[in-house]
């Protein structure tokens, strides 16, 4: 990943880290499109394992919220 994309990223995961987290390293995008495409692209990055209505941090996505 670019440096870049590794920014891009970061800022997304934050936002959905704030937004659609239950606290418990789980995101849940409420059937929001803007979340459902969220996290689908974190997974394509393999950020996020999806799973039912959202996902949850993979130890890659981990790192990055905690290298940004």
């Amino acid at each position: 990943m670019t440096e870049e994309e590794r920014r891009l990223l970061g800022a997304l995961a934050w936002m959905c880290e704030q937004y659609l987290s239950d606290g418990a390293n789980t995101l849940d995008h409420l059937c929001m499109s803007a979340g459902e495409e969220a996290v689908e692209l974190l997974a394509k990055y393999g950020l996020v394992e999806p799973s039912g209505r959202g996902g949850t941090w993979t130890p890659a996505g981990k790192a990055l919220l905690a290298s940004t």
